[in-house]
């Protein structure tokens, strides 16, 4: 037990060192990537033209699929769910198949299963939000409306460099459309899947989407179920992907709009019904209506083909009157509708090629029985609408004149509002105007032109007046600018509620979050213009698909009318993430461990080393077959064959059964004398980031000595003294002399010879055991004085090469006093080894 006298004395020299130096700073991760983006951003505050490049990003954050890894941008995603691509057919159990009986599957075995393997491929598309679940209605709402953004504003996004990413993120939303659309011999839609996933038992996991393994049922409308608001909303997506891609892609735009056919044929030949709620979404997404929908659909599809019919099957399902008492969203599009009206309301196209239909007005008052003396117009009800949106005539204006719908995703509503705004402009004018400039002066308060009071702060004061701490923040910092566009600048939200994003293994963690997601449009500000950036806020911090999808429309629309020469996207984007190790590179260890501990020791010297641990992973690769080993050494023990292991608690068998992990040993370390290990293994499930803990203990409470101080997996161990750490939040702390292995490929951690992952580079497989500078394997006070004889006399007191490099604590190239005190902070558990190499 002699290092807790170290670490008493350490913790005492390192307060002195500290009053007298500057600190020494370890390696940060997700604010490098934000301060790389501002570098080479164009330094304007309200730059639409980053704005735009941003708010596409959110979509590579949320693909889904086999073929994430070759369409998106971020190198922190990876492919995810492929095993939708093998959702069996049965009615679903357990998680897992389809809302189909087996009589519907027998009859539709042969359109589903093409292959015969049992089972239907529905794999693709994009999470609906910060959870993995893939939702019909707001996909859809997102689809079309991220691309009608494009038809409309579409010379900004070329202006930007940015066409081909559109483009990309547009295919992987139709083609998933498309996909999940089967038709029969003739053509027909006999069935469409609107949902993969089920929100209860997604919700219960935070993990990345790569490392799910939770079931995912898939939820089919047939012939006999039609729910005609997914059907109509599918297929306005797929005309407006038409309208997109007729001019550069001809093949493709044809078979987009083939299928937005076929699946208004479906709607139209079928009884009219709304999706059935509990059926799918049950109280995630409740649709309230489905002539919406059915009118957005039936106005592009006029707009593309000119034939009359779909006018007809708008007329007895318009409501005229509605846009202005709403705005457009995945359950109300009629401010959509009334716009794109609007456009066919025109005496001619506004494109080349596009059909417009003047008549459509009087056509309307006669099929619906009003009066033809009434004053209709589709352009003045969206105008109507956009005044009632700044007025505050639905929602409120804040004190900070932010036009707020509901505090749950405030920002979507106002973007949306905007969007409406800048198409109006488009068609009345086509130039600034009050309404564009409101839009504009909404967007900058977006951007972060705002004074936001922080509940995330009041939130810590008063938790710290609770516990009669003095106050965390001053009154002076409880406020000021909040851009909600994630990654935007330097005061964007830092916490949205993104499992994939965050690298942490539940959303009530505090800690900072592993990666930035660039472009994601978080839920905004309340009525009062308060906000509270946490990760666990699914009101104000939520992130989604919809929330995103007019944002990017916006922001085109405003480079358009407001863009300057010197708004421009940022260079080099997305800036490579500092958190490294995707898919197991070398030096980031692929996997690791965190950890914190109890010493439950006797006067006699026997006793027991409790542990609680996560595994934790950076691959964006599924890593198979895990197994932890704790190292512990033997000197001083008469019989190793006394140790006893024991597990404590295991919450994976608890939470996920079947999975169970497995505690085995002591086992013989065959690399070192006196060395054993302890093993837990999880062979039938993947406990990398699910967020289950593990707790067991080591040692022996008779017959022997229990000394951990000198253990390899006890050094850098979190030790607390209350077993209330094992049940509270952030108590785990990386411990990477905790070892992780694939089967038996170590993968994470270092072995207590040296040993380190090998992923096939040709870097040194020795690794760097920062402070250990007489290399024998374990960090003490001695390393310390060795140093200090080091740096005072070379010649002296020499180091070995691999003494050298774990000598070099601080990033300078040089063995200084800084070193020195780097190791004395390391031995108080002010840091550990992977704060090290730290920064002056």
């Amino acid at each position: 037990m002699k290092l807790k006298h170290r670490l008493v004395s350490a913790a005492a020299s390192v307060a002195i060192a500290l009053s007298q130096t500057s600190t020494l700073v370890p390696t940060v991760n997700a604010a490098d990537e934000i301060n790389d983006a501002i570098a080479n951003s164009s330094g304007v505050d309200y730059d639409f033209a980053r704005a735009l490049q941003y708010s596409m990003y959110f979509y590579d954050a949320n693909m889904c699929g086999d073929d994430v890894e070759g369409n998106n941008r971020f190198e922190w995603r990876g492919n995810c769910h492929a095993y939708d691509a093998k959702v069996p057919l049965h009615p679903i159990e357990d998680w897992v198949g389809v809302n189909l009986t087996e009589e519907q599957i027998e009859k539709y075995r042969d359109i589903l299963d093409p292959d015969g393997d049992g089972c239907v491929d529905v794999a693709g598309g994009f999470h609906d939000a910060g959870d993995h679940v893939e939702f019909g209605m707001p996909e859809n709402y997102a689809a079309s409306t991220v691309g009608w953004g494009y038809y409309e504003f579409r010379d900004s996004y070329v202006k930007i460099g940015e066409q081909e990413h559109i483009e990309t993120i547009l295919r992987h939303f139709n083609d998933y459309l498309m996909k999940c659309t089967f038709l029969d011999k003739n053509g027909d839609v006999v069935l469409h899947c609107y949902q993969v996933g089920d929100g209860d038992l997604d919700h219960k996991f935070w993990n990345s989407p790569e490392m799910d393994e939770m079931g995912r049922p898939a939820f089919f409308l047939t012939e006999d179920k039609p729910q005609t608001d997914y059907v109509a909303s599918a297929a306005a997506s797929l005309a407006i992907n038409y309208l997109n891609f007729k001019d550069t892609d001809k093949a493709y735009a044809e078979k987009n709009l083939k299928y937005a056919k076929a699946l208004f044929k479906f709607a139209m030949d079928h009884p009219k019904e709304l999706s059935d709620n509990a059926d799918g979404p049950k109280g995630y997404y409740r649709s309230s209506k489905w002539e919406d929908d059915y009118c957005w659909a039936a106005a592009w599809l006029y707009k593309i083909t000119g034939d009359h019919m779909y006018l007809e099957e708008i007329y007895p399902n318009y409501d005229y009157y509605a846009a202005p008492c709403y705005v457009h969203c995945w359950n109300d599009v009629w401010g959509g509708v009334q716009c794109i009206l609007g456009e066919i309301s025109e005496d001619k196209p506004f494109n080349k090629g596009e059909y417009v239909y003047p008549n459509f007005i009087d056509e309307f008052k006669v099929a619906a029985n009003k009066s033809p003396y009434e004053q209709m117009n589709c352009w003045a009800s969206v105008e109507k609408a956009i005044n009632t949106y700044m007025t505050g005539g639905i929602g409120e204006i804040t004190p900070q004149g932010y036009w707020w719908m509901d505090t749950w995703g405030s920002a979507r509503y106002n973007t949306a509002g905007q969007l409406m705004a800048l198409v109006y402009t488009k068609y009345n004018g086509d130039a600034p105007s009050k309404y564009s400039d409101w839009a504009k002066g909404q967007m900058e308060y977006i951007l972060g032109k705002n004074d936001i009071t922080y509940l995330e702060r009041i939130d810590e004061n008063t938790e710290a007046e609770k516990n009669g701490e003095p106050a965390v923040w001053s009154e002076d910092e409880l406020h000021g600018s909040r851009c909600f566009l994630v990654g935007y600048n330097e005061n964007s939200v830092k916490y949205p509620h993104h499992r994939a994003s965050s690298g942490l293994t539940k959303c009530e963690d505090p800690d900072p979050q592993r990666y930035v997601l660039f472009g994601a449009l978080a839920g905004g500000p309340d009525n009062a213009d308060r906000h509270r950036d946490v990760t666990k806020d699914w009101i104000y911090n939520e992130v989604t698909i919809d929330y995103n999808a007019a944002m990017v429309g916006a922001c085109a629309a405003l480079y358009k009318y407001y863009g300057t020469p010197d708004m421009a996207p940022t260079k080099n984007f997305p800036p490579k993430p500092t958190f490294t190790g995707s898919d197991g590179e070398a030096g980031s260890n692929g996997c690791w461990v965190t950890a914190c501990g109890i010493d439950d020791l006797h006067a006699d010297g026997a006793g027991v080393t409790k542990v609680s641990l996560y595994v934790m992973t950076a691959s964006t690769k599924k890593v198979e077959d895990i197994s932890v080993r704790y190292y512990f050494s033997t000197k001083g023990m008469s019989d190793p064959n006394h140790v006893q292991v024991s597990e404590l608690y295991d919450q994976a068998a608890v939470e996920a059964a079947p999975a169970n992990g497995t505690i085995s040993g002591p086992y013989k370390y065959d690399k070192m004398d006196d060395v054993y290990y302890v093993e837990i293994k999880w062979s039938d499930y993947n406990i990398a980031n699910s967020g289950k803990k593990y707790q067991f203990t080591v040692g022996l409470y008779y017959g022997d000595m229990w000394q951990p101080a000198d253990d390899w997996s006890y050094q850098n161990l979190k030790i607390y003294e209350q077993d209330d750490a094992f049940f509270a939040t952030g108590t785990e702390v990386r411990n990477d002399n905790i070892c992780v292995y694939s089967g038996d490929k170590l993968v994470g951690g270092v072995e207590p010879d040296g040993t380190v992952p090998d992923f096939g580079t040709d870097t040194d497989k020795t690794a760097v055991n920062y402070g250990d500078a007489d290399c024998d394997g374990a960090v003490t006070m001695n390393d310390a004085v060795l140093m200090s004889q080091y740096i005072s006399s070379p010649k002296k007191y020499p180091l070995t090469e691999a003494g050298l490099k774990n000598a070099d604590c601080v990033e300078d190239g040089a063995i200084t006093s800084a070193d020195v005190k780097a190791v004395q902070m390391l031995l108080a558990g002010i840091y550990t080894q992977s704060d090290l190499p730290a920064k002056k």
